[in-house]
C-alpha cells in the first residue's frame, strides 16, 4: 500500500511540474513571463510554508507547560493534575515527522520556485 501511495505522489508532483512548465512557456510566448514567475514564485513560497507547518504540528512544542498550583486545590489534587518530566522529555526527542505531504510540498514548492527563477533569466 505504501508503495502504490508513493508512486501516486510521484505522479502528481510530476504533472503539477509539467503543468508549471507548460504555464511558464505559455506566459514566456504569451509575454506575460514576469506575472506567471511571480505567481509560481508565491505559490513554491506557499508550499514550503504549508511543509513547515505540517512538520511543526507534529513536534510537541506546547508539552511540558509549567503547571502552578491553582488556589484552594490540595497537595494530592496537584500531583494527580501535574506532568511526569520523562514523558514530557519522551515527547520532545522524538525525530522529526516528516510526512509525504511534506515531502511532496517541499519538492513541488521547490520545483515551483527553480522554475520561477528560470523564467525570468
Amino acid at each position: 500500500m505504501r508503495n502504490l501511495q508513493t508512486k501516486l505522489w510521484l505522479k502528481l508532483d510530476g504533472a503539477v511540474l509539467l503543468l508549471a512548465l507548460a504555464t511558464a512557456l505559455c506566459g514566456r510566448w504569451l509575454g506575460v513571463a514576469v506575472q506567471v514567475s511571480n505567481v509560481m514564485f508565491l505559490v513554491g513560497l506557499l508550499l514550503i510554508c504549508l511543509m513547515i507547518i505540517n512538520i511543526l504540528l507534529h513536534a510537541s512544542l506546547l508539552a511540558g507547560w509549567f503547571k502552578k498550583k491553582q488556589a484552594g486545590e490540595s497537595d494530592e489534587e496537584y500531583q494527580a493534575r501535574k506532568i511526569d518530566v520523562k514523558s514530557v522529555a519522551s515527547k520532545k526527542n522524538k525525530p522529526i515527522h516528516f510526512q509525504s505531504f511534506a515531502a511532496n510540498c517541499l519538492v513541488v514548492g521547490l520545483g515551483l520556485i527553480i522554475l520561477a527563477i528560470v523564467i525570468t533569466i
